[in-house]
């Protein structure tokens, strides 16, 4: 087909998905292939697999980091260990608690997380602090992706807001820059079959634009999977550079397309042949771009779980709160692949 005619084909294409005049048509899945009777065991176990996950991922992440407690010295009080702090994070917020509630929920639970000493409300709160807290909950957040690194291949990234209030809306105030301060953004690349958070950034602009973020998110993804087929993403990540990259990385672009783009490669044959088979195969291209609804039902769970707003006042504070609740949202979703599927890692072993 000449040139010219792909790409007038291409614009109606475009204009007939714009205007909903192309049916799509999803896979028919007769049987969800959910068992009901495994989920049921994981909800129940909910807890006692996070306590233990929470407990066994420390200790493992501290000795990955090869942290030498023992070598501290100095007048006053011995520091709380790091591991013990980090603990106590995790559990603040799985919990959605301030934090004197949460030094008692320390209090409570240290012997099943291996917490030495309870420690005060102010402790935990400089433990947002702690660069050594900091690094045991990125080792946290690697880790809790093991038990798929071999069997996810398909990923896609979106953004949303997470309130610093329990009056602000995201999807109401987002397009507000006054309002939009009221939010921390999270932007995040999902797994679509398993759900996890691959990879997580927080801007700090809350109105920041989510493309600049997919390079990161897809480098960090990439170096902790074996492999990447597809990577599906709304309009707002549309650009050659980004189909490039998913190229790069083994996998193939379904990046949703916009009004007034051209076939011209310049440069970039990962574009052309995106669109190309979107313009030849529609349905099958649209089943493809469709995976990312899977993504956008992981953000859906995170905030059904993560209800209350971020409390920290101090932003990298805040940046921290966000980010132990990407690893608690990470284990939680661990918990749930080893009861449902039998897919788990060593560390989790009770």
């Amino acid at each position: 087909m000449p040139k010219r005619k792909k790409q007038k084909r291409l614009e109606k294409f475009i204009d007939k998905l714009k205007n909903d005049e192309i049916d799509y048509e999803p896979i028919d899945e007769e049987d969800s292939g959910v068992n009901w009777s495994s989920y049921d065991k994981a909800q129940v176990n909910e807890l006692k697999d996070m306590l233990l996950f929470v407990r066994n991922s420390v200790d493992e992440a501290v000795e990955r980091l090869g942290f030498d407690n023992d070598s501290e010295t100095g007048r006053g009080r011995p520091s709380y260990p790091p591991e013990d702090l980090a603990k106590g994070v995790l559990l603040q917020q799985y919990f959605e608690v301030s934090n004197r509630v949460a030094a008692g929920f320390v209090d409570l639970f240290k012997e099943k997380l291996g917490i030495g000493e309870a420690y005060s409300y102010k402790t935990l709160e400089r433990a947002y602090d702690n660069p050594h807290v900091a690094m045991i909950l990125r080792e946290v957040f690697e880790m809790s992706q093991e038990p798929v690194e071999d069997e996810e291949d398909t990923f896609s990234p979106d953004g949303t807001g997470i309130p610093n209030s329990i009056k602000n809306n995201w999807e109401k105030e987002k397009e507000s820059e006054e309002e939009a301060d009221k939010f921390t953004k999270m932007v995040a690349m999902i797994g679509a079959t398993y759900q996890l958070i691959s990879s997580v950034k927080f801007p700090d602009n809350p109105q920041a634009h989510e493309s600049p973020y997919f390079e990161p998110l897809l480098e960090e993804t990439s170096d902790r999977y074996v492999q990447i087929t597809l990577v599906s993403a709304d309009s707002g990540f549309l650009s050659r550079d980004n189909c490039d990259l998913v190229e790069k990385h083994g996998g193939e672009p379904r990046i949703y397309p916009k009004k007034g783009i051209t076939l011209r490669r310049k440069g970039s044959w990962a574009w052309t042949d995106m669109l190309l088979n979107f313009i030849e195969n529609p349905q099958e291209w649209l089943r493809e771009y469709h995976t990312r609804s899977n993504v956008e039902s992981g953000f859906s769970t995170f905030k059904r779980h993560f209800l209350s707003p971020l409390r920290k006042c101090i932003q990298r504070r805040r940046k921290t709160e966000a980010f132990a609740r990407a690893c608690d949202y990470n284990l939680k979703r661990a918990s749930y692949i080893r009861r449902q599927e039998g897919l788990a890692a060593p560390w989790m072993a009770a």
